[in-house]
């Protein structure tokens, strides 16, 4: 891997950290900013809770610093040829407000032909330094130029892509290091470890952090 290692959580905004992650009166508004000061990537779910728009967006870049990194997820329904054609228009409006910070776009491919996903090489060839990963496709299967996204239990080490997302479900130290040191193997120019756990991702992204820094990853 060519670049440090992005290390976060699938989402911020989760009822459970209220009281551990976050002091128990932090308002929902000022939970980013605090997320931005102990970790430094976050994946942005296509959920009702990360809800996404360019005055969202404006806001989230004003709660964090310029070096913390966005992996935003589209919409699984999106990547099918008969989607609206004004979609790619908000995907690079999206792309535009959220600049350098912006470090990919992730999208569950599990369900039908990638090849029959046209809209996924519409972006990548529209949106020119931001790789699109796909969830669900295995790596010795991945298109040409495109990111994976794996579960931590799959082969990601035939993975030869631009960006490689790992997601880990547990915290386990050991796991969480063999994880690291194969990443920091990969023939990819980037990477995030993204923790899952709705209740405890925190906790374990934030030791990871810690494996990696000690591994210099």
């Amino acid at each position: 891997m060519q670049h440090p290692l992005r290390i976060g959580t699938r989402g911020w905004r989760h009822k459970a950290w209220q009281g551990t992650f976050y002091d128990a009166d932090l308002p929902q508004e000022w939970q980013l900013s605090w997320y931005a000061n102990h970790l430094r990537s976050v994946w942005v779910p296509a959920d009702r809770l990360h809800t996404i728009s360019l005055d969202e967006i404006a806001v989230w870049i004003e709660d964090t610093d310029p070096d913390f990194r966005f992996i935003v997820e589209l919409e699984s329904a999106s990547a099918y040829p008969e989607t609206d054609p004004k979609q790619l228009s908000r995907v690079k409006a999206m792309a535009k407000a959220l600049g350098h910070q912006l470090d990919a776009f992730v999208v569950d491919v599990k369900t039908g032909p990638i090849a029959e996903k046209g809209f996924l090489g519409e972006i990548a060839s529209e949106i020119s330094g931001v790789p699109v990963c796909l969830r669900g496709c295995p790596a010795q299967a991945l298109p040409a130029g495109f990111g994976g996204c794996f579960d931590s239990c799959e082969d990601v080490a035939s993975s030869d892509s631009p960006y490689t997302i790992v997601c880990q479900a547990d915290g386990d130290l050991i796991g969480v290091r063999t994880v690291i040191e194969t990443m920091q193997q990969l023939n990819t120019d980037s990477g995030a470890l993204i923790f899952t756990d709705p209740e405890r991702a925190f906790d374990h992204a934030v030791k990871a952090r810690t494996v990696a820094d000690l591994l210099d990853a």
